[in-house]
């Protein structure tokens, strides 16, 4: 398997089966054209593709997961506070052990420390390290430029519809 197929599995493993699911409902000349969820999944398989070809120009072998993501984006966004383990259980709506296993694993991977509190020598801070917050703003000066791309040539005004079109698209599908 190379290096883009790890990828797409380590971003999602459920999408690669809705790609197939989709590809085969929307699979038909012209109407492929057509059809919004199959310009959607050309649209994410592209930045996907570009996604892989930067982290292997970069040599970047194991980025974090998406959860492991969200817990590094929550910590810098929070960056000066004091944040535990309970928090993040309730901020990602996620079990006590399912975090335990994201923090062992950041912690291994060098993104997190876990200090003692001054407060509470029960409970353990949870810290970034350095190598977090370099691969943070790596990401984010990333993600940045791959926007300018993407949107390149393409109107202020027309993006603002796209993006309102794809929220209403969001509450349509959002299932309750």
């Amino acid at each position: 398997m190379g290096d883009c197929e790890k990828y797409k599995n380590f971003i999602d493993k459920n999408w690669a089966k809705t790609y197939n699911v989709v590809s085969c409902l929307t699979n038909g000349g012209d109407t492929m054209k057509y059809s919004i969820l199959f310009q959607i999944k050309l649209l994410q398989n592209l930045i996907v593709r570009n996604i892989c070809r930067d982290m292997k120009k970069h040599n970047i072998i194991s980025p974090p997961s998406q959860v492991q993501a969200s817990v590094i984006g929550y910590l810098i966004r929070n960056e000066g506070k004091e944040i535990y383990q309970k928090d993040l259980e309730g901020v990602l709506k996620l079990r006590r052990s399912t975090i335990s296993g994201i923090l062992k694993t950041l912690e291994k991977n060098g993104f997190v420390k876990r200090v003692d509190s001054k407060k509470d020598a029960r409970v353990k801070k949870i810290i970034l390290t350095e190598e977090a917050n370099k691969l943070y703003k790596g990401a984010d000066q990333y993600l940045e430029q791959l926007e300018k791309r993407i949107t390149a040539n393409i109107k202020t005004e027309d993006l603002k519809v796209f993006c309102e079109v794809l929220e209403k698209m969001q509450q349509n599908i959002d299932v309750k």
